[in-house]
Formats: C-alpha cells, sequence, structure tokens
C-alpha cells in the first residue's frame, strides 16, 4: 500500500493507494498537521506547496515530487525551478488520462491554468486568485466591506446593496477572467484543447462556463501516485 498526500495551503488530502486506485480519502487542516498522521513503515508519496510541512515529517521516509523527479514530460520551456508540486502533479495526471492538448484548472484557494500540448511539452500557464481570496482582499483591505461567503450561485443583476455588488464583482469577475485566460491559453491550437476543472471550487465554475469538464476529486492525488510509480523504475 502506497499512501499519498497533497499539501495545499488550506487543506491537505490523504489518501490509500491500492491497485491502481485512490481510495479512503481524508481531508485535513494543512495547519493541523502533525507527524502522526502518517504511520510508520509505509510508503509515502507527497506533494506540498507548504515547504516547512516537509519538517513535520521529517522523520518518515517521503517521495516528495519535484521538478527534478522523473514525470515523462518536457519541462524545457518554462523554469522548472519555480513551478509548484502540486501544479507538476496535474500535468503529470493530465497526460496520463486524456487527450492532449489540455489545460488543467486548479479552483481553490488560488486559481491555477496548466497547459500541456500534444508533444508532452508544458507550455506554461496562470496563476489568479481564487474567490475566497477576493473576499479576503476586499474585507481586509477596506474599512466597510465585509467577509462574504462563498455562494453557489452567480448574480446576473446589478447588485442593490453592498454585498449583492460584491458578490456580482467578485463571482462575475472571477467568471470573465477564468474565460478570458482559457482563451489566452488555447487561441493559438488549431486543434481542440480539452478544459480539465478540479479544486474544491471547481463546481461553481464548472456549472458556470461552458466546455470545462470535471476532472474529479482526486485529480492531484492520481497525479502524485502516477509520479511515484514512474520513479520507481
Amino acid at each position: 500500500m502506497l499512501i499519498v498526500m497533497n499539501v495545499g495551503n488550506t487543506n491537505t488530502q490523504i489518501a490509500e493507494y491500492q491497485n491502481g486506485e485512490i481510495c479512503n480519502v481524508q481531508t485535513v487542516k494543512t495547519g493541523n498537521l502533525e507527524l502522526s498522521i502518517i504511520p510508520e513503515n509505509v510508503q509515502v508519496a507527497a506533494s506540498t506547496v507548504v515547504p516547512k510541512v516537509k519538517k513535520i515529517f521529517a522523520k518518515r521516509n517521503i517521495f516528495w515530487l519535484s521538478a527534478e523527479s522523473n514525470c515523462n514530460i518536457d519541462l524545457s520551456k518554462v523554469d522548472a525551478s519555480t513551478l509548484g508540486c502540486d501544479r507538476l502533479a496535474n500535468i503529470i495526471n493530465l497526460a496520463d488520462n486524456y487527450p492532449l492538448p489540455a489545460i488543467c484548472i486548479d479552483f481553490g484557494t488560488a486559481i491555477t491554468f496548466d497547459l500541456l500540448d500534444a508533444q508532452m511539452i508544458f507550455r506554461g500557464g496562470a496563476i489568479a486568485p481564487g474567490r475566497f481570496l477576493l473576499r479576503k482582499a476586499l474585507h481586509d483591505c477596506t474599512a466597510l466591506l465585509p467577509m462574504l461567503p462563498i455562494s453557489e450561485d452567480a448574480l446576473l443583476d446589478p447588485g442593490i446593496n453592498t454585498r449583492d455588488a460584491m458578490r456580482l464583482g467578485m463571482d462575475r469577475g472571477a467568471l470573465g477572467t477564468t474565460k478570458e485566460i482559457i482563451h489566452a491559453l488555447t487561441r493559438k491550437f488549431e486543434q481542440k484543447v480539452k478544459v480539465i476543472g478540479i479544486g474544491g471550487d471547481a463546481e461553481f465554475f464548472i456549472n458556470n462556463i461552458d466546455g470545462i469538464e470535471c476532472g474529479g476529486k482526486n485529480f492531484t492525488l492520481k497525479g502524485i501516485a502516477k509520479a511515484w510509480e514512474l520513479n520507481q523504475k
């Protein structure tokens, strides 16, 4: 059995990988991670965008995914030293399970866009603030604007109060940003580019933007597991 761990800025997914399947997924707050969460004497493959987490698990034998790992993807067109390991895991899974060219969009705290062409060359992408960050920025950087919860419906009419005006601006703004970035990434391709949406806030964008296919909840975990397999050979 392999333990697979995807450490994000806010939450961490921990799962088992057996017979090619991700199972028994649990989610914990990244700030609550402790050494005892990972059993001793088991194989672990992990990706983290929070470097200090590696110190917590320094006593465990963990395969940490990095740009130096064997991933069967050409990273020569980008500065791989700055590539987040979650993004690397996503394009590994994208290459393994989807026709190319394709884009993976991870709708989390930040929204990351990653483009892989038909020759398995990673062409780069984009990073934008997610809907939570937009809410936090307006609240934290102003005196009177409230902190709003994430809502699943997207308003269309002008806001007649501050809360609705904020929701319209933030949510429609996030949708518009996503559409514009997809256009920017795909405009030079003659063939159709598949667009896969994943992450905790993916449902909102999939429901409101045509052409985004759901990649499921375990997309990044699958990429981490695939990377581990590639590096056992």
